[in-house]
């Protein structure tokens, strides 16, 4: 399978700048913590306004010309599978490839006066990694 990876932290090592330097020229067009995100490789997706503001950031960083081929990489992923697994499906496949990464941003759910804990049945995992629905 092919993949692309997001090369910023390899880019800022080969011209000596540090992602603390990169915020900085960015300030106002992305926020600190989104470059610092991008420089550790921890997001998922990358939206081409972002890109953009990264590539300007670094220009001027640089005085050089920056092309989005230099940030990003192809690479192929193998994914191993057992003989006997089965691919998922589409559902699993949706939420293994959904983006999970704004979730903190979101207030927890009010049950109001409902007690969660008291409906349905409590799942665990058990000790062979099986799920375990009651007890």
């Amino acid at each position: 399978m092919r993949t692309v990876e997001f090369t910023l932290r390899r880019y800022l090592d080969a011209h000596g700048l540090s992602a603390y330097r990169l915020a900085e020229a960015a300030r106002g067009r992305l926020s600190r913590g989104t470059v610092y995100a991008l420089a550790r490789g921890q997001v998922a997706r990358l939206d081409l306004g972002t890109l953009g503001a990264v590539m300007t950031a670094l220009e001027e960083l640089t005085g050089q010309e920056v092309h989005p081929a230099d940030l990003l990489s192809a690479v192929t992923v193998t994914v191993p599978q057992a003989p006997d697994e089965k691919k998922p499906d589409a559902e699993a496949r949706a939420w293994l490839g959904g983006d999970a990464s704004h979730l903190g941003d979101v207030e927890p759910y009010d049950w109001g006066e409902l007690d969660p804990t008291s409906i349905g049945q409590a799942v665990s995992l058990g000790p062979d990694g099986q799920l375990m629905i009651g007890e």
